[in-house]
Formats: structure tokens, sequence, C-alpha cells
């Protein structure tokens, strides 16, 4: 679909309310059938059916392994409703990534609840509090900048993204101003998007408008205070996007451009094919002498990769969306 000089992918399909609590139930209950989950958490929240996804924390017993897939043999309107598969810890990792984590208003679904009920020091939490922000709006930063080199606009993941952008803002404290206002619109949007036909032509300049506000709070953001790395200064964020330290952010493409009209008949294998094509670097002030919970947190974070990568494939380790390689 075009609209103006994009193109638009991966368009949201209005589903039932009533389909989330079919979709929820069918995976916890083959979860608990399959013997080495000791609990199942739902996170997040359904603001906006067609829209928002489903996100689940499945809990494995200490050393189970598994390559079993729950989402596998889901109907098509259920896999739909989840974007990417379930995040899976061991119990051991749980208990320790819940507290320096912050993933949203966790509720057992089934199982054993088993959510630690420690808390960190307040001072250790503001730390990865905003951390855990500036992570999100980083990779979103350079998300966008992808979408716009291809101009190509991944609808549905945008107006996720725009959701969650909210929390990360909060996390920093910025709860007023333009680029917390258009954020506000943009879920008003979200909400009207299968009942105003306009609600489409206004997606476009939300998009671009939101780019440059999130470029120049970042930007703001971190001259006052650098992204903290795992003590290094430079590394890949993604296959094709490059980051390294510097004094100012900034964010660059270079490689081939072609025609973008194919991607409103290949969609993903067309925006796959860009990404080939295209690299990008993302310059932007770090402090590589972290803070000991943040080096906790990357040696937790690298340990669970690994257990996941080994025993339990299909989950997605409880780790910021934003690798610092």
């Amino acid at each position: 679909m075009k609209s103006g000089h994009y193109t638009l992918i991966d368009l949201p399909s209005y589903v039932r309310p009533e389909w989330y609590e079919v979709a929820v139930n069918a995976v916890c209950s083959a979860l608990m059938n399959h013997g080495k989950v000791r609990s199942v958490y739902r996170i997040g929240s359904v603001t906006a059916p067609g829209i928002s996804d489903l996100d689940m924390v499945v809990v494995f017993r200490d050393e189970a392994s598994t390559a079993y897939n729950p989402l596998a043999k889901l109907e098509n309107e259920s896999k739909y409703i989840f974007v990417h598969p379930l995040f899976g810890a061991s119990e051991s990792h749980f208990k320790e990534a819940a507290a320096i984590t912050h993933f949203h208003n966790y509720r057992l679904i089934g199982g054993e609840d088993i959510f630690p009920q420690t808390k960190i020091p307040e001072s250790d939490d503001k730390i990865l509090r905003r951390q855990t922000a500036l992570e999100f709006m980083i990779k979103m930063l350079f998300v966008m900048m992808m979408q716009k080199t291809y101009r190509i606009i991944k609808v549905r993941a945008f107006l996720l993204e725009a959701r969650a952008l909210e929390y990360d803002l909060e996390f920093l404290g910025l709860k007023n101003g333009p680029l917390y206002n258009l954020v506000q619109e943009i879920i008003e949007l979200r909400k009207k998007w299968f009942l105003d036909s306009h609600a489409q032509k206004e997606l476009v300049p939300a998009f671009d408008k939101l780019f440059d506000l999130l470029k120049d709070v970042l930007a703001g953001e971190l001259q006052a205070a650098p992204v903290f790395t795992p003590g290094i200064q430079s590394g890949r964020f993604t296959k094709n996007v490059k980051w390294q330290q510097s004094s100012v952010l900034d964010i660059t493409s270079r490689g081939l451009r072609i025609p973008s009209f194919p991607a409103s008949f290949f969609s993903k294998k067309y925006y796959n094919f860009e990404s080939r094509l295209t690299t990008f670097m993302v310059k932007l002030p770090v402090n590589k002498n972290c803070p000991s919970v943040l080096k906790n947190r990357y040696e937790l974070s690298s340990a669970m990769a690994e257990y996941n990568k080994k025993h339990i494939p299909n989950f997605i380790p409880l780790t910021s969306s934003l690798r610092m390689m």
C-alpha cells in the first residue's frame, strides 16, 4: 500500500478481543502439559485489538532442555497475535533477571508464582531504568532510519514501538514536551485505526515527525549522560548496523537503493533484501565504565542468551532489545 513517498507494509488486521484470551489459554495449557515448565506469566496489556501483541514469559525448571515451540501449531489468527517468540528462562535466571529488567505488569497464568519479592536499591533501579530507556530509543531510532532509507514503514511494528516508547520517556522523567505529546497522539491513532478511515493518512506525518523528535531528544539525553556499554567503544547492533563512540549522536547509511514498489507485493522479503544492500553507522556518546549493576546485567544477559540457545532455542531471553556486540 502506498502513502505519500512510503510503501506501507505489515498493515494491522482486526482481531476480536476474545481471540487474545483464546490464544493465551491455548498456549498456557500446552506449556503446562509439557512437563518441564514451572510457571507461565503474561506481561503487557491489550489496548488496541488487532495492533496489540501478546507477550508471555515461560519459566522452565532448572536444567530443562527442549526444542518445543508452543506457537508452531496455532491457527493463523492466533499466530498473528504473537509478534515474536515467547520469552523463556530457567528458574534461576528468571529470579535474577526479574529484578533487573523492566518488563511490565507480570500476571501469573499457569503454575507456581515464583516472582521474586526482593527489590534492588533505588539508586541501582534508577540506573537500570535510564539505561533501558536509552537502549530502546537507540534501537527505535536506527530501525526508523532504516525504514526512512528504504521508504517502507512497517505499520504494526511502528504502532507497537510508539506505545512502548511512552514507558521509556516516563523512565527518563519526560512526561511532557513535544515528543511525549506526539506519542500520546499516536496512541490515540492506534485506538481509532479500524474505526476512522483518516487514521492511515495521519500515520506518515506522525512517523516523520516522531523520527525527528526522537533523534533530538535522544541526542540531548546522551549529551547529558552517555549510554553505558560493556567495556567497548565500537561494535554492531545488527548485521548491517554498526556503532562507534562519538561526541554527538549521528546516523548515516550507505549502499545500493532499489525501487520500493515491490514491497507492496513481497513485504518482508523485499525489506530483508534491502537490508543486505545497505549498511548503517550509528555514532553516539558512550561510557564504557559500567556501574556494577549494569556489569551484572550484561553478564546475566550473556549467560541467558547462551543458555537459551543451548537448552530452549525457541524462546527468547529476558534481555534488552539492543545488543551491543
